[in-house]
């Protein structure tokens, strides 16, 4: 689980100018005749499942952006939209297998839009918020992502308010509410939570960074880590 800064914009029609260069996907449903896993193995997809808890009772819409890594950087691809969270928050998309990434958060109010979501410039994120992985002919349900309020800090020329990611079960009311409502995707569906990616400055996702840095190096996708991943290996050296 992450605290996360919690950036704030201007009012915007268009989720796509929310959250950068991912398509828009208003709706995220799937058609439900994609729901066999023999069709989707052939077909080299997968179906994810995942359900977005409303952080804000005053949020009418709701937006999440996914993408896959792209060097030390994220690159989103897709933009969830839930445009009607008051009948359901689950959200279906069709990809391809391989890992992904939650990059983004919106919440679109009636006169403005709240972002959560960490630009690093040339269309790429720096953050990733939860992360899972899928294969072909799968059809899984990610969870249920919760944004927990925490403290409020004031900087120098603006404030933010730290979330916490947590990731969890879906209730038993929606899972009854979508076998009624989605048939074939509920008898296929399996629950494999997603992972929440781990609070910052901490030794633990230090070494989660560093880990995955050194391994873009060593493929030749960076040319060099931060000092302060290789700074332990030197000092156990001289030990």
């Amino acid at each position: 689980m992450r605290a996360l800064r919690k950036r704030f914009g201007v009012a915007a029609t268009a989720l796509t100018c929310a959250l950068g260069v991912a398509a828009c996907t208003p709706g995220g449903k799937v058609d439900e005749q994609l729901a066999n896993p023999s069709q989707l193995r052939d077909n080299r997809q997968a179906i994810a499942l995942f359900r977005l808890a409303n952080p804000d009772p005053i949020c009418l819409q709701l937006g999440v952006s996914i993408g896959q890594r792209d060097g030390a950087h994220y690159r989103p691809q897709q933009t969830l939209k839930l445009t009607q969270i008051q009948v359901t928050n689950v959200l279906e998309v069709l990809l391809a297998p391989g890992e992904y990434h939650v990059l983004g958060f919106a919440c679109y109010r009636a006169r403005s839009k709240l972002e959560m979501v960490e630009p690093e410039g040339n269309g790429l994120l720096r953050r990733s918020y939860a992360s899972f992985s899928v294969k072909a002919g799968e059809v899984v349900n990610l969870g249920q992502i919760n944004l927990v309020r925490g403290a409020r800090h004031k900087g120098v020329f603006n404030s933010f308010t730290e979330v916490e990611v947590q990731i969890s079960d879906w209730p038993l009311s929606e899972l009854e509410r979508f076998k009624s409502q989605r048939p074939k995707l509920f008898a296929e569906m399996r629950a494999r939570l997603m992972t929440a990616a781990p609070k910052q400055n901490t030794p633990e996702a230090m070494a989660q960074k560093c880990g995955e840095l050194q391994r873009l190096q060593a493929s030749g996708k960076i040319q060099a880590v931060p000092a302060e991943c290789v700074m332990p290996a030197k000092a156990a050296t001289k030990n």
